[in-house]
């Protein structure tokens, strides 16, 4: 036998395949960044499409100016409810137009008959009482007082006021801008008086109702046909309140005459002002709009709105007045805002083309003109209905999950850590801890699929409402976890984490591309009776969807990761990032979402790619992110005001020098939701804690916790990146919207209860039967 030779061919080759790997990594790398470019690039081009298709939007609305005049007869307290063939007739007429409900939210949580008036005349919302909100829930409603001398009495007041506050209202601008473009009015009551007044308080014609010398219909009915005989553009009736002697504040006085009584006078006036178009300009010439502005007490309700003649032009939105109002403020079938009258009597007395600034709402329009009367009047009664039910669960079904989800963290570090009933007593206990754990995690969609079922028709009770909405949303959450668990991507211990992250994701991408019919009225939802989003994703749904995306991110590219398809991961990565961010920014609306979503997917699909996230690269990230987020927002403000979303608006108020008081009000509201609410602070606390140390000190969690975080590591490369990732979409989340303290602790609410079923699943596979850890990719 000869010699032994060095085995120099081995070694060229092993540091051949070194070289190799280098490269490989390398381009992997160079691979990551130009899709990170690709899709920063996207979004740009996705920009420039809400550029070009805002052109045929601006230039439909300016071939027609859709002018007409004018006569709105406001009211407060009357909701479809008080309304019938029999008691008001003239109200029920209405449905001959088009029929929906307002949302007539004001500074405070109820509306007084004045903060209405003073809506439509600032555009905003805006106030009359000077105090608190607990202070107003038991103050009475102050009466409106009647111009003197021309000059609404107390509006220097009203002005200070809105000065004082934080919504930027200006009152008088309604009647400043139909002064200001030529438009005749009369004002004919003391509420009327408001809305018109200019800036100053000054008005034009008016008619004063306060000596009791007017105040017979028939003698209103005649002021309105002279002025629309003598050619006055816009005309407002003050119809009279409706206080609900059941449902008054402590400090006001229960009113002389019953709830039915007050709403058969207001109904006398609308009955008067219809006979007078008749017998003026005719119906089909002028717009008559019948609307409740408040409430009639300390509950806040979605009120009566009616519309008949022709509807301004805005866009493709032309004709008469027929089937449902909508709005672009609300996009709801059924449903406009206050804040939306001002802009639709500017556009019909001055052309859509009016350019008030400082307007939040948008013209009031209609949709859906085949459905039937019957159809309508189901559509908005159910609307508050809905709207009711859902008020009194919303708290205790937050404690109810927030409390469960807290006790579940608990069980979960227990079960973790100890090892009970032997080895088939642990997989069984293993396993139900994982079932109820993807169970906790499904139960997010679940809320807004329960509004498929209108649990709201169960019964009337409080009671009959919680068990038939729970019913749904234990339905729903059992499918999403039966599908999760049985499915073929149950093999993998991310697959069901990455199901119940799709499906969530899904759901309220999909709602939000339909309407966002889902999330209206839902337990984890907005509330229309609140008014402080109608459509798109809010914080708890952009929290929910996102936190869903990324964890259906990581799981696609953790499989792609371990499969040796480095390229396909970083691919799956930054294409759901894009799409995340499109559907949050553009169908959703959402300002705060797309700073937090750019920044979670980039760092993942750099990560992914080899890419070491050094400081100057998350500079740079952060610097693209805001490039993005301002090329969208100034995209969408390049539209007609009238079709802006949230972030138009938002590039408006840092032109008209108000972006500090939205910054300002993010603020306080953050700090004020943190100190009040205790269940918010337990989710957070834990939540925060656990995804801290599962990332940078596993070992605090004890030899066997980190022992299992590590498992988890080694055969998941993607999971620790994943949750750094997560940290960061969480944190600017947190920072970057008003309410921002709910994106965390509702994010948590999805992510840890999978992040526990992952470990569960880690462990219920023996370790002498894993296979060898995967290379980590950070």
């Amino acid at each position: 036998m000869g010699p032994v030779l060095p085995d120099t061919g081995s070694a060229s080759t092993a540091g051949a395949r070194a070289v190799s790997d280098r490269i490989g990594a390398h381009r992997l790398a160079l691979h990551a960044a130009w899709l990170l470019r690709r899709g920063l690039g996207l979004l740009l081009l996705l920009s420039l499409v809400l550029v070009v298709a805002a052109a045929p939007a601006q230039a439909a609305s300016d071939t027609g100016t859709g002018r007409a005049p004018v006569v709105l007869v406001g009211f407060s307290g009357v909701r479809w409810t008080d309304v019938s063939t029999t008691a008001t007739p003239a109200l029920a007429s209405m449905t001959s137009g088009a029929i929906g409900t307002v949302a007539v939210r004001s500074v405070f949580t109820a509306a007084c008959p004045v903060d209405g008036w003073l809506g439509l005349s600032a555009g905003r919302r805006a106030t009359a009482f000077d105090g608190t909100d607990h202070e107003h829930q038991d103050a009475a409603c102050a009466p409106v007082a009647d111009p003197v001398s021309g000059v609404q009495p107390d509006f220097s007041r009203y002005r200070q006021i809105a000065e004082d506050g934080t919504f930027d209202a200006v009152p008088g601008t309604l009647g400043q801008a139909l002064a200001d473009g030529g438009a005749t009015t009369l004002s004919i009551g003391p509420g009327a008086g408001i809305a018109l007044a200019r800036t100053d308080g000054s008005l034009g014609d008016h008619l004063s109702l306060s000596s009791g010398k007017y105040t017979a219909p028939a003698v209103v009915g005649d002021y309105v046909q002279h002025a629309l005989e003598s050619g006055t553009d816009v005309v407002v009736v003050d119809a009279g309140t409706v206080r609900d002697p059941a449902d008054l504040p402590a400090g006001e006085n229960a009113p002389g005459s019953s709830r039915a009584t007050q709403v058969a006078a207001v109904d006398a006036v609308v009955a008067a002002v219809q006979q007078a178009v008749s017998a003026s300009t005719g119906p089909q010439a002028t717009t008559v709009l019948a609307v409740s502005l408040a409430d009639s007490g300390r509950t806040p309700h979605l009120q009566y709105a009616a519309a008949t003649g022709p509807q301004p032009a805005t866009g493709s939105d032309r004709g008469d007045y027929r089937g449902l109002l909508g709005s672009r403020a609300t996009r709801e079938e059924g449903i406009v805002q206050t804040t939306d009258l001002t802009p639709t009597v500017l556009a019909l007395a001055l052309g859509s083309d009016h350019g008030t600034a400082g307007l939040v709402g948008a013209p009031v329009t209609s949709t859906d003109a085949g459905r039937s009367t019957a159809e309508r009047l189901a559509k908005v009664s159910d609307l508050d209905a809905a709207a009711q039910a859902v008020k009194p669960l919303v708290a205790p079904f937050f404690v109810l999950w927030g409390a469960t989800q807290i006790a579940l963290y608990a069980v979960g570090a227990v079960a973790l850590r100890r090892a009970w009933g032997g080895t088939a007593g642990r997989r069984r206990i293993l396993r139900g801890l994982r079932t109820v754990a993807v169970l906790y995690g499904s139960v997010g969609a679940s809320t807004f699929l329960a509004n498929t079922i209108p649990w709201w028709r169960a019964g009337s009770s409080v009671g009959a409402h919680l068990m038939a909405v729970t019913g749904a949303v234990v339905l729903y959450a059992t499918l999403v976890t039966a599908l999760a668990l049985l499915g073929p991507w149950r093999r993998g211990a991310l697959g069901p984490v990455g199901f119940v992250g799709f499906t969530t994701a899904a759901v309220l991408a999909v709602d939000c591309a339909t309407g966002s019919r889902l999330i209206t009225s839902s337990l984890n939802g907005e509330q229309p009776v609140v008014a402080g989003r109608f459509y798109g994703l809010g914080n708890q749904e952009f929290a929910l969807f996102a936190t869903g995306s990324l964890l259906f991110a990581v799981a696609v590219a953790d499989h792609l990761v371990r499969a040796g398809r480095r390229r396909a991961a970083v691919a799956v990565v930054a294409v759901v990032g894009v799409a995340a961010t499109f559907v949050d920014g553009v169908l959703g609306s959402d300002f705060g979402g797309p700073p937090a979503l750019l920044p979670a997917f980039g760092l993942l699909a750099l990560v992914v790619g080899g890419v070491r996230a050094t400081a100057r690269r998350v500079v740079l990230l952060l610097g693209a992110t805001v490039l993005v987020l301002v090329a969208i927002s100034v995209a969408d403000w390049l539209r007609p005001a009238d079709d802006q979303t949230h972030l138009g608006r938002f590039v408006q108020s840092v032109l008209d020098g108000g972006a500090w008081l939205v910054i300002g009000r993010k603020a306080v509201q953050n700090a004020q939701i943190l100190s009040d609410s205790w269940l918010l602070v337990l989710l957070l606390g834990p939540a925060a804690v656990f995804l801290v140390v599962a990332l940078a000190r596993p070992a605090v969690l004890g030899a066997s916790g980190a022992a299992v975080l590590q498992r988890a590591y080694d055969q998941h490369p993607v999971l620790r990146p994943g949750l750094a990732a997560l940290l960061v979409l969480l944190a600017i989340g947190l920072a970057a919207n008003d309410s921002g303290t709910v994106v965390p602790a509702v994010g948590a609410m999805l992510a840890v209860p999978l992040l526990i079923a992952l470990l569960t699943r880690v462990l219920e596979v023996p370790a002498a039967l894993l296979p060898d850890p995967a290379p980590a990719v950070d």
